[in-house]
Protein backbone atom coordinates (compact mmCIF):
# COMPACT_ATOMS: atom_id res chain seq x y z
CA UNK A 1 0.00 0.00 0.00
CA UNK A 2 0.98 3.59 -0.53
CA UNK A 3 -0.11 7.02 -1.71
CA UNK A 4 -0.50 7.46 -5.45
CA UNK A 5 -0.96 10.63 -7.49
CA UNK A 6 -2.08 10.12 -11.09
CA UNK A 7 -1.13 6.46 -10.66
CA UNK A 8 2.42 7.38 -9.60
CA UNK A 9 3.68 6.30 -6.18
CA UNK A 10 4.53 9.23 -3.88
CA UNK A 11 7.06 8.62 -1.11
CA UNK A 12 5.85 10.48 1.97
CA UNK A 13 8.80 12.02 3.75
CA UNK A 14 8.89 14.60 6.50
CA UNK A 15 8.37 15.17 10.19
CA UNK A 16 6.14 14.67 13.20
CA UNK A 17 5.25 17.91 14.97
CA UNK A 18 3.30 18.93 18.05
CA UNK A 19 0.02 20.54 17.03
CA UNK A 20 0.92 23.54 19.20
CA UNK A 21 3.61 24.33 16.58
CA UNK A 22 5.05 26.74 19.14
CA UNK A 23 7.60 29.50 18.56
CA UNK A 24 9.96 30.55 21.38
CA UNK A 25 8.97 33.89 22.90
CA UNK A 26 5.59 33.80 21.13
CA UNK A 27 4.08 30.42 21.96
CA UNK A 28 1.18 29.84 19.57
CA UNK A 29 0.38 33.57 19.32
CA UNK A 30 1.91 34.34 15.96
CA UNK A 31 0.26 35.50 12.73
CA UNK A 32 -0.83 33.50 9.71
CA UNK A 33 2.06 34.61 7.50
CA UNK A 34 4.52 33.02 9.93
CA UNK A 35 2.68 29.71 9.66
CA UNK A 36 3.09 30.02 5.89
CA UNK A 37 6.76 30.85 6.42
CA UNK A 38 7.11 27.71 8.53
CA UNK A 39 5.33 25.48 5.97
CA UNK A 40 7.49 26.81 3.14
CA UNK A 41 10.57 26.15 5.26
CA UNK A 42 9.40 22.54 5.66
CA UNK A 43 8.95 22.28 1.89
CA UNK A 44 12.42 23.75 1.29
CA UNK A 45 13.80 20.47 2.71
CA UNK A 46 11.78 18.61 0.03
CA UNK A 47 9.49 17.23 2.73
CA UNK A 48 5.88 16.56 1.77
CA UNK A 49 4.46 15.02 4.95
CA UNK A 50 3.64 16.22 8.48
CA UNK A 51 2.17 14.01 11.16
CA UNK A 52 0.55 16.26 13.77
CA UNK A 53 0.71 14.70 17.22
CA UNK A 54 -2.01 14.05 19.82
CA UNK A 55 -4.68 16.62 18.86
CA UNK A 56 -6.01 18.22 15.70
CA UNK A 57 -3.72 20.78 14.10
CA UNK A 58 -4.48 24.47 14.13
CA UNK A 59 -6.64 25.53 11.20
CA UNK A 60 -3.98 28.04 10.14
CA UNK A 61 -1.42 25.23 9.87
CA UNK A 62 -3.79 23.12 7.79
CA UNK A 63 -4.30 26.04 5.41
CA UNK A 64 -0.53 26.56 5.25
CA UNK A 65 -0.01 22.87 4.39
CA UNK A 66 -2.78 23.09 1.76
CA UNK A 67 -0.88 25.92 0.08
CA UNK A 68 2.55 24.33 0.44
CA UNK A 69 1.53 20.85 -0.69
CA UNK A 70 2.29 19.00 2.54
CA UNK A 71 0.31 15.82 3.26
CA UNK A 72 -1.02 15.72 6.83
CA UNK A 73 -1.99 13.16 9.43
CA UNK A 74 -4.83 14.63 11.51
CA UNK A 75 -5.56 13.23 14.98
CA UNK A 76 -8.49 14.36 17.10
CA UNK A 77 -8.26 14.40 20.89
CA UNK A 78 -5.84 11.88 22.31
CA UNK A 79 -3.78 10.57 25.18
CA UNK A 80 -1.03 7.99 25.34
CA UNK A 81 -3.47 5.10 25.63
CA UNK A 82 -6.91 4.03 24.52
CA UNK A 83 -9.83 5.66 26.35
CA UNK A 84 -12.97 4.16 27.84
CA UNK A 85 -16.50 5.29 28.62
CA UNK A 86 -17.17 8.99 28.44
CA UNK A 87 -13.56 9.75 27.52
CA UNK A 88 -13.87 7.56 24.43
CA UNK A 89 -17.15 9.23 23.54
CA UNK A 90 -15.39 12.59 23.77
CA UNK A 91 -12.64 11.40 21.44
CA UNK A 92 -15.26 10.31 18.91
CA UNK A 93 -16.96 13.69 19.23
CA UNK A 94 -13.71 15.55 18.67
CA UNK A 95 -12.91 13.38 15.65
CA UNK A 96 -16.39 14.06 14.29
CA UNK A 97 -15.87 17.81 14.63
CA UNK A 98 -12.39 17.60 13.14
CA UNK A 99 -13.64 15.67 10.12
CA UNK A 100 -16.43 18.13 9.46
CA UNK A 101 -14.05 21.06 9.83
CA UNK A 102 -11.14 19.69 7.79
CA UNK A 103 -12.69 17.28 5.27
CA UNK A 104 -12.42 19.86 2.49
CA UNK A 105 -8.70 20.38 3.12
CA UNK A 106 -6.85 18.60 0.30
CA UNK A 107 -3.65 18.14 2.31
CA UNK A 108 -5.24 15.90 4.96
CA UNK A 109 -5.13 12.28 3.84
CA UNK A 110 -4.99 10.43 7.15
CA UNK A 111 -7.28 10.55 10.19
CA UNK A 112 -5.57 9.21 13.32
CA UNK A 113 -7.78 7.45 15.88
CA UNK A 114 -5.06 7.32 18.52
CA UNK A 115 -1.44 7.98 19.34
CA UNK A 116 -1.31 4.28 20.12
CA UNK A 117 -3.51 1.28 19.36
CA UNK A 118 -7.22 1.28 20.19
CA UNK A 119 -9.53 -1.69 20.54
CA UNK A 120 -11.03 -3.35 17.48
CA UNK A 121 -14.48 -2.04 18.44
CA UNK A 122 -13.17 1.49 18.80
CA UNK A 123 -11.48 1.31 15.39
CA UNK A 124 -14.74 0.07 13.84
CA UNK A 125 -16.48 3.14 15.28
CA UNK A 126 -13.81 5.44 13.88
CA UNK A 127 -13.91 3.83 10.43
CA UNK A 128 -17.71 4.05 10.44
CA UNK A 129 -17.42 7.75 11.31
CA UNK A 130 -15.05 8.28 8.40
CA UNK A 131 -17.42 6.49 6.02
CA UNK A 132 -20.34 8.57 7.26
CA UNK A 133 -18.75 12.00 7.24
CA UNK A 134 -15.93 11.68 4.71
CA UNK A 135 -17.01 8.96 2.28
CA UNK A 136 -15.62 10.49 -0.91
CA UNK A 137 -12.51 12.36 0.19
CA UNK A 138 -10.03 9.61 -0.56
CA UNK A 139 -8.90 9.72 3.07
CA UNK A 140 -8.35 6.81 5.46
CA UNK A 141 -8.63 6.05 9.18
CA UNK A 142 -5.96 4.34 11.24
CA UNK A 143 -3.75 4.69 14.29
CA UNK A 144 -0.16 4.69 15.39
CA UNK A 145 0.79 1.16 16.37
CA UNK A 146 2.94 -0.03 19.24
CA UNK A 147 4.53 -3.22 20.55
CA UNK A 148 1.21 -4.82 21.55
CA UNK A 149 1.06 -7.62 19.01
CA UNK A 150 -2.40 -8.91 19.98
CA UNK A 151 -3.98 -5.43 19.81
CA UNK A 152 -2.32 -4.63 16.49
CA UNK A 153 -3.34 -8.00 15.03
CA UNK A 154 -6.96 -7.28 15.89
CA UNK A 155 -6.80 -3.98 13.96
CA UNK A 156 -5.25 -5.39 10.79
CA UNK A 157 -8.56 -6.24 9.03
CA UNK A 158 -10.28 -3.04 10.21
CA UNK A 159 -7.86 -0.10 9.94
CA UNK A 160 -7.49 1.67 6.59
CA UNK A 161 -3.81 2.51 7.08
CA UNK A 162 -1.15 1.61 9.64
CA UNK A 163 1.20 3.88 11.54
CA UNK A 164 4.28 2.66 13.37
CA UNK A 165 6.85 4.14 15.76
CA UNK A 166 10.52 3.26 15.22
CA UNK A 167 9.35 0.42 12.99
CA UNK A 168 12.42 -0.31 10.91
CA UNK A 169 14.60 -2.70 12.87
CA UNK A 170 16.61 -5.86 12.35
CA UNK A 171 13.67 -7.66 13.98
CA UNK A 172 11.37 -6.26 11.31
CA UNK A 173 13.71 -7.69 8.68
CA UNK A 174 13.73 -11.06 10.46
CA UNK A 175 9.95 -11.66 10.38
CA UNK A 176 9.29 -15.12 8.94
CA UNK A 177 5.73 -14.94 7.60
CA UNK A 178 3.15 -12.49 6.29
CA UNK A 179 1.12 -12.11 9.47
CA UNK A 180 3.95 -12.00 12.02
CA UNK A 181 4.21 -8.51 13.58
CA UNK A 182 6.95 -6.38 15.02
CA UNK A 183 6.08 -2.88 16.26
CA UNK A 184 2.91 -2.89 14.15
CA UNK A 185 4.67 -3.89 10.91
CA UNK A 186 3.77 -7.01 8.97
CA UNK A 187 3.93 -7.99 5.32
CA UNK A 188 0.16 -8.54 5.41
CA UNK A 189 -0.36 -4.94 6.49
CA UNK A 190 2.18 -3.68 3.96
CA UNK A 191 0.19 -5.25 1.12
CA UNK A 192 -3.22 -4.13 2.40
CA UNK A 193 -2.83 -0.38 2.98
CA UNK A 194 -0.26 2.42 3.44
CA UNK A 195 2.22 1.57 6.20
CA UNK A 196 3.91 4.76 7.41
CA UNK A 197 6.49 5.64 10.02
CA UNK A 198 4.99 8.31 12.26
CA UNK A 199 7.81 9.33 14.65
CA UNK A 200 11.25 7.87 14.12
CA UNK A 201 14.63 9.17 15.34
CA UNK A 202 13.63 10.59 18.70
CA UNK A 203 17.18 11.76 19.48
CA UNK A 204 18.08 15.33 20.43
CA UNK A 205 20.88 17.82 19.76
CA UNK A 206 20.98 21.58 20.27
CA UNK A 207 21.97 23.91 17.44
CA UNK A 208 24.82 25.61 19.31
CA UNK A 209 27.18 22.59 19.52
CA UNK A 210 28.97 22.36 16.16
CA UNK A 211 31.38 19.46 16.73
CA UNK A 212 34.25 18.40 19.00
CA UNK A 213 36.67 20.92 17.47
CA UNK A 214 34.69 24.18 17.54
CA UNK A 215 34.86 26.86 20.22
CA UNK A 216 33.42 27.82 22.58
CA UNK A 217 32.09 24.37 23.57
CA UNK A 218 34.43 21.90 21.81
CA UNK A 219 31.73 19.27 21.71
CA UNK A 220 28.71 18.48 23.84
CA UNK A 221 29.35 17.41 27.42
CA UNK A 222 26.48 15.23 28.55
CA UNK A 223 24.98 16.08 31.95
CA UNK A 224 23.56 13.60 34.47
CA UNK A 225 19.98 14.16 33.29
CA UNK A 226 20.74 14.14 29.56
CA UNK A 227 19.73 11.13 27.47
CA UNK A 228 21.70 11.85 24.29
CA UNK A 229 25.31 12.79 23.54
CA UNK A 230 25.08 14.21 20.02
CA UNK A 231 26.49 17.48 18.73
CA UNK A 232 25.22 18.96 15.45
CA UNK A 233 27.64 16.92 13.37
CA UNK A 234 27.05 13.54 14.98
CA UNK A 235 23.30 14.20 15.11
CA UNK A 236 23.35 14.55 11.31
CA UNK A 237 25.28 11.31 10.86
CA UNK A 238 22.85 9.38 13.10
CA UNK A 239 19.82 10.94 11.38
CA UNK A 240 21.16 9.93 7.98
CA UNK A 241 21.50 6.34 9.12
CA UNK A 242 17.90 6.16 10.24
CA UNK A 243 16.54 7.79 7.09
CA UNK A 244 18.57 5.44 4.91
CA UNK A 245 17.25 2.43 6.83
CA UNK A 246 13.75 3.38 5.71
CA UNK A 247 14.44 4.68 2.22
CA UNK A 248 16.38 1.54 1.33
CA UNK A 249 13.22 -0.37 2.36
CA UNK A 250 10.77 1.85 0.46
CA UNK A 251 7.72 -0.09 -0.69
CA UNK A 252 8.50 0.59 -4.34
CA UNK A 253 11.75 -1.38 -3.96
CA UNK A 254 11.56 -4.29 -6.41
CA UNK A 255 13.32 -6.59 -3.93
CA UNK A 256 10.50 -8.09 -1.81
CA UNK A 257 12.82 -8.38 1.18
CA UNK A 258 13.28 -4.60 1.14
CA UNK A 259 9.79 -3.46 0.18
CA UNK A 260 8.13 -2.13 3.34
CA UNK A 261 7.46 1.56 3.93
CA UNK A 262 5.12 4.02 2.25
CA UNK A 263 6.30 7.00 4.32
CA UNK A 264 8.77 8.27 6.90
CA UNK A 265 8.50 10.94 9.60
CA UNK A 266 11.34 11.96 11.87
CA UNK A 267 9.95 13.31 15.13
CA UNK A 268 9.91 17.09 15.59
CA UNK A 269 10.35 19.59 12.81
CA UNK A 270 11.19 22.38 15.25
CA UNK A 271 12.53 22.40 18.79
CA UNK A 272 9.56 22.66 21.12
CA UNK A 273 8.41 23.33 24.66
CA UNK A 274 7.64 19.65 25.06
CA UNK A 275 8.85 16.42 26.64
CA UNK A 276 12.58 16.87 26.15
CA UNK A 277 15.13 14.40 27.49
CA UNK A 278 18.12 16.74 27.84
CA UNK A 279 17.14 18.14 31.23
CA UNK A 280 20.69 18.99 32.32
CA UNK A 281 21.40 21.06 29.22
CA UNK A 282 18.24 22.33 27.51
CA UNK A 283 15.03 24.16 28.32
CA UNK A 284 13.09 22.47 25.51
CA UNK A 285 12.90 19.38 23.32
CA UNK A 286 15.77 19.74 20.81
CA UNK A 287 14.88 17.01 18.32
CA UNK A 288 14.05 19.62 15.66
CA UNK A 289 15.67 20.14 12.29
CA UNK A 290 15.28 23.84 13.01
CA UNK A 291 15.36 25.43 16.44
CA UNK A 292 12.36 26.97 18.17
CA UNK A 293 12.67 30.27 16.28
CA UNK A 294 13.05 28.32 13.01
CA UNK A 295 16.77 28.90 12.53
CA UNK A 296 18.12 25.89 10.60
CA UNK A 297 20.35 23.37 12.30
CA UNK A 298 22.83 21.39 10.24
CA UNK A 299 20.24 18.60 10.22
CA UNK A 300 17.93 20.86 8.20
CA UNK A 301 20.41 20.81 5.32
CA UNK A 302 21.08 17.08 5.61
CA UNK A 303 17.36 16.29 5.43
CA UNK A 304 17.13 18.63 2.43
CA UNK A 305 19.83 16.59 0.70
CA UNK A 306 18.35 13.21 1.62
CA UNK A 307 14.78 14.12 0.63
CA UNK A 308 15.74 15.79 -2.65
CA UNK A 309 14.80 13.87 -5.79
CA UNK A 310 17.60 15.72 -7.62
CA UNK A 311 21.34 15.72 -6.88
CA UNK A 312 22.19 17.80 -3.81
CA UNK A 313 25.14 18.34 -1.47
CA UNK A 314 25.97 20.02 1.83
CA UNK A 315 29.23 20.31 3.77
CA UNK A 316 28.29 19.66 7.39
CA UNK A 317 29.60 22.35 9.69
CA UNK A 318 31.76 25.43 9.07
CA UNK A 319 35.36 26.29 8.14
CA UNK A 320 36.56 28.64 10.88
CA UNK A 321 38.64 26.50 13.25
CA UNK A 322 41.56 27.12 15.60
CA UNK A 323 45.02 26.80 14.07
CA UNK A 324 46.33 23.20 13.77
CA UNK A 325 42.84 21.67 13.90
CA UNK A 326 42.72 18.29 12.14
CA UNK A 327 39.33 16.64 11.80
CA UNK A 328 37.10 14.48 9.65
CA UNK A 329 35.02 16.57 7.29
CA UNK A 330 31.59 15.12 6.56
CA UNK A 331 29.66 15.89 3.38
CA UNK A 332 26.02 14.92 2.83
CA UNK A 333 25.26 14.15 -0.80
CA UNK A 334 22.63 12.33 -2.84
CA UNK A 335 22.20 11.01 -6.40
CA UNK A 336 25.92 10.89 -7.14
CA UNK A 337 28.70 8.34 -7.64
CA UNK A 338 31.45 10.16 -5.77
CA UNK A 339 32.32 13.31 -3.85
CA UNK A 340 35.66 15.14 -4.05
CA UNK A 341 36.81 17.54 -1.33
CA UNK A 342 39.02 20.57 -1.92
CA UNK A 343 40.80 22.90 0.49
CA UNK A 344 41.85 26.15 -1.16
CA UNK A 345 41.59 24.46 -4.55
CA UNK A 346 43.72 21.43 -3.65
CA UNK A 347 42.06 18.02 -3.77
CA UNK A 348 41.92 16.15 -0.49
CA UNK A 349 40.58 12.96 -1.98
CA UNK A 350 37.58 11.30 -3.57
CA UNK A 351 35.09 9.17 -1.65
CA UNK A 352 32.82 6.78 -3.53
CA UNK A 353 31.23 4.84 -0.66
CA UNK A 354 29.08 6.91 1.70
CA UNK A 355 28.44 5.89 5.27
CA UNK A 356 24.80 5.74 6.40
CA UNK A 357 23.71 6.08 2.79
CA UNK A 358 24.44 9.78 2.38
CA UNK A 359 27.51 10.82 4.41
CA UNK A 360 30.86 11.06 2.63
CA UNK A 361 33.67 11.14 5.22
CA UNK A 362 37.07 12.74 4.60
CA UNK A 363 39.38 11.94 7.55
CA UNK A 364 42.47 13.81 8.71
CA UNK A 365 41.70 17.13 7.02
CA UNK A 366 43.91 19.90 8.38
CA UNK A 367 42.30 23.31 8.73
CA UNK A 368 43.71 25.98 6.44
CA UNK A 369 42.04 29.37 6.38
CA UNK A 370 40.35 30.08 3.07
CA UNK A 371 37.77 27.98 1.28
CA UNK A 372 36.61 24.39 1.52
CA UNK A 373 34.51 22.97 -1.31
CA UNK A 374 32.86 19.68 -2.16
CA UNK A 375 31.94 18.48 -5.64
CA UNK A 376 29.52 15.63 -6.35
CA UNK A 377 29.77 13.76 -9.63
CA UNK A 378 27.57 11.24 -11.43
CA UNK A 379 28.90 9.53 -14.56
CA UNK A 380 31.97 11.78 -14.34
CA UNK A 381 29.85 14.93 -14.57
CA UNK A 382 29.46 17.51 -11.81
CA UNK A 383 25.88 17.37 -10.49
CA UNK A 384 26.13 19.39 -7.24
CA UNK A 385 28.67 21.44 -5.30
CA UNK A 386 28.98 23.36 -2.05
CA UNK A 387 31.59 25.61 -0.48
CA UNK A 388 32.29 27.42 2.79
CA UNK A 389 34.68 30.30 3.46
CA UNK A 390 36.62 31.02 6.61
CA UNK A 391 35.27 34.01 8.51
CA UNK A 392 37.55 36.67 9.92
CA UNK A 393 37.42 38.41 13.28
CA UNK A 394 34.03 39.61 14.48
CA UNK A 395 33.48 43.18 13.29
CA UNK A 396 29.85 44.19 13.56
CA UNK A 397 26.28 43.12 14.24
CA UNK A 398 23.90 42.62 11.34
CA UNK A 399 20.09 42.75 11.57
CA UNK A 400 17.82 41.28 8.88
CA UNK A 401 14.05 41.85 9.21
CA UNK A 402 11.27 39.42 8.28
CA UNK A 403 7.74 40.80 8.06
CA UNK A 404 4.28 40.11 6.70
CA UNK A 405 4.44 40.33 2.87
CA UNK A 406 2.44 43.56 3.24
CA UNK A 407 4.71 44.89 5.96
CA UNK A 408 4.20 44.97 9.73
CA UNK A 409 0.50 45.59 10.39
CA UNK A 410 -0.54 47.85 13.28
CA UNK A 411 -3.33 45.52 14.36
CA UNK A 412 -1.97 44.59 17.79
CA UNK A 413 -1.34 41.00 16.70
CA UNK A 414 1.20 41.05 13.87
CA UNK A 415 4.84 40.09 14.44
CA UNK A 416 8.13 41.01 12.83
CA UNK A 417 11.26 39.03 13.58
CA UNK A 418 14.91 39.82 13.00
CA UNK A 419 17.96 37.67 12.35
CA UNK A 420 20.79 38.87 14.59
CA UNK A 421 24.20 37.95 13.20
CA UNK A 422 27.77 38.73 14.16
CA UNK A 423 29.78 39.16 10.96
CA UNK A 424 33.35 39.94 9.91
CA UNK A 425 34.53 42.91 7.85
CA UNK A 426 33.36 41.20 4.63
CA UNK A 427 29.90 40.46 6.05
CA UNK A 428 30.52 36.74 6.61
CA UNK A 429 28.85 35.22 9.65
CA UNK A 430 31.28 34.30 12.42
CA UNK A 431 30.21 30.68 13.05
CA UNK A 432 31.80 30.22 16.47
CA UNK A 433 30.56 33.48 17.98
CA UNK A 434 28.51 33.00 21.14
CA UNK A 435 28.07 36.02 23.37
CA UNK A 436 25.52 38.52 24.61
CA UNK A 437 23.86 41.09 22.36
CA UNK A 438 21.79 43.91 23.91
CA UNK A 439 18.74 45.41 22.23
CA UNK A 440 16.85 48.68 22.40
CA UNK A 441 13.38 49.03 20.88
CA UNK A 442 11.81 52.39 20.06
CA UNK A 443 8.43 53.11 18.53
CA UNK A 444 4.98 51.51 18.56
CA UNK A 445 5.86 47.85 19.16
CA UNK A 446 6.12 45.34 22.02
CA UNK A 447 9.35 43.44 22.61
CA UNK A 448 8.98 39.66 22.52
CA UNK A 449 12.64 38.69 22.16
CA UNK A 450 13.88 35.19 21.51
CA UNK A 451 15.55 32.44 23.52
CA UNK A 452 18.71 30.49 24.26
CA UNK A 453 17.94 26.80 24.50
CA UNK A 454 20.61 26.20 27.11
CA UNK A 455 19.61 28.99 29.50
CA UNK A 456 16.63 29.27 31.79
CA UNK A 457 14.65 32.53 31.75
CA UNK A 458 16.16 33.77 28.48
CA UNK A 459 12.78 34.48 26.86
CA UNK A 460 11.55 38.08 26.38
CA UNK A 461 14.68 39.74 27.75
CA UNK A 462 16.27 42.76 26.03
CA UNK A 463 19.40 40.70 25.58
CA UNK A 464 20.24 37.36 24.01
CA UNK A 465 23.32 35.31 23.18
CA UNK A 466 24.19 34.49 19.63
CA UNK A 467 24.59 30.77 18.94
CA UNK A 468 26.88 29.76 16.08
CA UNK A 469 27.00 33.45 15.20
CA UNK A 470 23.25 34.02 14.89
CA UNK A 471 19.98 34.22 16.77
CA UNK A 472 16.52 35.61 16.15
CA UNK A 473 14.29 38.05 18.06
CA UNK A 474 10.68 39.16 17.59
CA UNK A 475 8.50 42.22 18.19
CA UNK A 476 4.72 42.52 18.17
CA UNK A 477 2.80 45.46 16.71
CA UNK A 478 0.41 47.66 18.66
CA UNK A 479 -2.68 49.44 17.34
CA UNK A 480 -0.58 52.53 16.66
CA UNK A 481 1.20 52.86 13.29
CA UNK A 482 4.60 54.48 12.99
CA UNK A 483 8.33 53.86 12.73
CA UNK A 484 9.83 51.05 14.78
CA UNK A 485 13.57 51.19 15.46
CA UNK A 486 15.62 48.24 16.71
CA UNK A 487 19.21 48.78 17.89
CA UNK A 488 21.63 45.95 18.67
CA UNK A 489 24.92 46.45 20.55
CA UNK A 490 27.84 44.57 22.03
CA UNK A 491 31.02 46.00 23.48
CA UNK A 492 33.85 45.75 20.96
CA UNK A 493 31.59 45.48 17.89
CA UNK A 494 30.07 48.09 15.61
CA UNK A 495 26.42 48.50 16.68
CA UNK A 496 23.60 48.38 14.18
CA UNK A 497 20.20 49.94 13.86
CA UNK A 498 17.28 49.10 11.60
CA UNK A 499 13.90 50.74 11.06
CA UNK A 500 10.66 49.26 9.77
CA UNK A 501 7.23 50.83 9.35
CA UNK A 502 4.24 49.61 11.29
CA UNK A 503 1.47 50.27 8.80
CA UNK A 504 -2.02 51.53 9.65
CA UNK A 505 -4.84 49.00 9.61
CA UNK A 506 -8.55 49.72 9.24
CA UNK A 507 -10.39 48.51 12.33
CA UNK A 508 -14.17 48.18 12.37
CA UNK A 509 -16.10 47.01 15.41
CA UNK A 510 -12.86 45.81 16.96
CA UNK A 511 -11.83 43.71 13.94
CA UNK A 512 -8.89 44.47 11.65
CA UNK A 513 -9.55 44.54 7.91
Amino acid sequence: GGVYLNDQFVWLTGYAQRSSDDWAGLGEAYPDWMHDFNAQLVRSTHANYIRWMHISPQAVDVRACDKAGIIEVCPAGDKEKDAQGRQWEQRLEVMRDSMIYFRNSPSILFWEAGNTVVTADHMRQMVALRKELDPNGGRVMGTRGDANTAANTALTPIAEYYGVMIGQDRRTDALTNRTELFRAYSAERRDKAPLIETEDFRDEAARRFWDDFSPPHFGFKKGPDDTYSWNSETFCIAAAGRYHDYFSNIISNTDPAHSKWAGYASIYWSDSNADGRQDSSEVCRVSGKVDSVRLPKQAYYVYRVMQNSAPDIHIIGHWTYPTNTVKTVYVAANHCDAVELFVNGKSKGVVKSPMNGYIFAFPEIKFEAGKISAVAKANEKIVAQDEIETAGAAKRIKLTPHTNPNGLQADGADVAFFDVEVVDAQGRRCPTDEARVDFKLDGPAIWRGGYNSGKTNSVNNLWLDTECGVNRVAIRSTLTPGTVTLTATRDGLEPTKIQIASKPVEIQDGLAH
